[in-house]
């Protein structure tokens, strides 16, 4: 039975009777048809899932439970020009529990930048879409970190390998690829397929394979 999940960053174990902002409200009794009493959790994004019963303007909560990430997973995206294909990305990279999401430029990146808010939106409704109690640390760079990012993944690189490889952070190269000395900053190459995949492809294919 579908249970629907809002996401509220501020809630913590000790409350039992959590307030709910006016456009949530309206989002499960006029969106999701759930009338008071019918059951509503509560992802916090830091591991933490709520249960409770929705009662008018707020929920009363009635269990918890604590997750602990399987992987705690980094990877760094460059902008899309196309934003469904850039916000499905952010979705399904949110609903995967990626642990930290860095969006920047490259090189070949094209001239397209989202307001972060934005992005935090598509985020939130990816929790609240897939249930799950983790929220990504998202944040925007104008370059790489390489010495966070020393993995990459790319058509020229060796075939990925999950039981000989050891990724926890790596980088997914823009739809006009990397660039030379891009390739050079990279201690290890990594590539999904012999052939060129999309961005969003690439992404979500990665994240798959080491989790």
């Amino acid at each position: 039975m579908f249970t629907p999940t809002i996401y509220l960053p501020e809630v913590d174990s000790n409350e039992k009777n959590v307030s709910i902002d006016e456009s949530k409200v309206h989002h499960l009794k006029n969106v999701l048809r759930i009338k008071d009493f019918e059951s509503v959790n509560i992802s916090n994004g830091v591991g933490e899932l709520f249960q409770g019963r929705l009662v008018k303007d707020h929920v009363e909560i009635n269990s918890q439970k604590k997750y602990s990430r399987k992987n705690e997973i980094s990877i760094f995206v460059p902008y899309l020009r196309e934003k469904n294909r850039f916000r499905f990305m952010i979705e399904k990279l949110v609903e995967l529990n990626v642990y930290r999401l860095f969006i920047g430029k490259t090189e070949n990146t094209q001239n397209t930048k989202f307001d972060i808010k934005k992005i935090h939106n598509w985020a939130i409704s990816a929790v609240e879409q897939s249930g799950t109690p983790f929220f990504p640390k998202i944040e925007i760079t104008d370059s790489i970190d390489y010495t966070l990012f020393n993995s990459c993944f790319d058509i020229s690189g060796d075939m990925f390998d999950k039981e000989q490889a050891n990724v926890k952070a790596f980088a997914i190269g823009p739809e006009g690829g990397w660039t030379n000395e891009e390739l050079s900053n990279f201690q290890y190459k990594y590539k999904i397929s012999d052939f060129s995949l999309r961005t969003d492809t690439a992404a979500i294919s990665a994240v798959s394979l080491i989790m």
